[in-house]
């Protein structure tokens, strides 16, 4: 979940703002402020969206548009990992605690779902990354053939699951972890250590296509180290996101 690293968004008063994004399907109240994980979310789904697409129209011998298509899943793919690796290892565990000291068996039910759709996602990933290195050694027809429905099928799963996320386990989080504990576990255990290299793409990965005025508060919430690195890095996302959607429609 390394979206944290933009930091909160919450207003004077300490209570989180709504972010609710195009795509996303829920934002319960309460005090933790989640927008990070919805912006991961929103770029999960335009990044799948525009792999399949891509996909579907780029000519099979631009060797070039394939490098650069490679290189895009390549880092979508760490993202959603990371993402999904933290959930498992540390937040899940922790929701699973205090809604059996509660004795919420629904809660309950609903964080065994989390973990059974991500074991769904990992195959797909899988066999995603499989064609990939196919069509990056060689023009190779028949990895191409299936893959748009193979990404289409995995944006599918996977919207599936962030969707249930957002109505449900998101809702677990704000009942069950305080604001102050959220900052820590995002402080200690979500941020990781990305390099400037990583944050460089990171951010204006995480920002691309989300609204103006919601890029122009994270700003000025995440303060001038963050807006630097942005403003830096921003040109070159651009044409490297240029370069590997160059046939999308």
């Amino acid at each position: 979940m390394p979206a944290v690293i933009l930091g909160t968004m919450s207003t004077p008063t300490d209570h989180p703002t709504t972010l609710l994004l195009p795509g996303q399907a829920a934002a319960p109240p309460g005090p933790c402020d989640l927008g990070g994980m919805y912006l991961m979310h929103h770029a999960f789904r335009r990044d799948l969206r525009d792999l399949r697409a891509a996909a579907e129209h780029t000519p099979l011998d631009d060797r070039a548009t394939w490098r650069a298509l490679g290189v895009r899943w390549t880092r979508f793919a760490h993202h959603l990992h990371e993402h999904h690796s933290v959930e498992d290892r540390v937040l899940w565990p922790l929701l699973h605690e205090r809604v059996a000291a509660a004795g919420d068996e629904q809660a309950g039910a609903v964080l065994e779902a989390m973990a059974a759709e991500h074991a769904l996602i990992d195959p797909l990933l899988e066999k995603c990354a499989e064609r990939f290195e196919r069509l990056l050694a060689v023009p190779d027809p028949e990895a191409l053939a299936g893959l748009p429905a193979l990404l289409a099928e995995t944006r599918a799963v996977l919207d599936d699951h962030l969707s249930h996320e957002e109505r449900e386990a998101v809702a677990l989080v704000q009942r069950y972890v305080g604001a102050g504990e959220w900052e820590e576990l995002e402080r200690t255990e979500f941020r990781g250590r990305p390099s400037l290299t990583e944050l460089r793409f990171q951010l204006p990965w995480m920002v691309h296509e989300v609204p103006g005025e919601v890029v122009t508060g994270l700003v000025r919430a995440a303060g001038p180290v963050f807006a630097l690195v942005l403003r830096l890095s921003r040109r070159r996302f651009l044409r490297d996101h240029a370069a590997a959607f160059r046939h999308v429609p």
